[in-house]
């Protein structure tokens, strides 16, 4: 999630809190953030049993591709993006203009 890094100034800015969720278990995250450090937090939902606790659409849930969620401080999830695919990243300008209207 290169692009969620390249911008996370600006949501840090917007105060909120970027939380990505993977259907890897911690070892492999580990493993990954040593060679690709990341200023946001991934969280291990191996099996994706999280996911399907809180969301809705288990459909996407079993591809077992990443989730991107966003919170502001208080705690509100104001933005969520369900991944197609490992690589697929979301378009950065569409949660920064939902956080921007927070600012409002």
């Amino acid at each position: 999630m290169a692009q969620l890094r390249h911008d996370y100034e600006q949501f840090s800015d917007r105060n909120a809190k970027i939380l990505v969720l993977v259907p890897n278990g911690p070892f492999m995250i580990k493993r990954y953030l040593t060679k690709h450090p990341m200023p946001y937090t991934i969280l291990s939902d191996k099996g994706s049993r999280v996911a399907q606790a809180y969301f809705q659409d288990q459909k996407l849930f079993s591809l077992g591709t990443p989730t991107v969620i966003l919170v502001e401080r208080g705690g509100k999830i104001v933005y969520t993006h369900y991944a197609g695919s490992y690589i697929e990243e979301p378009d950065n300008a569409e949660p920064l203009k939902v956080l921007a209207g927070l600012d409002t």
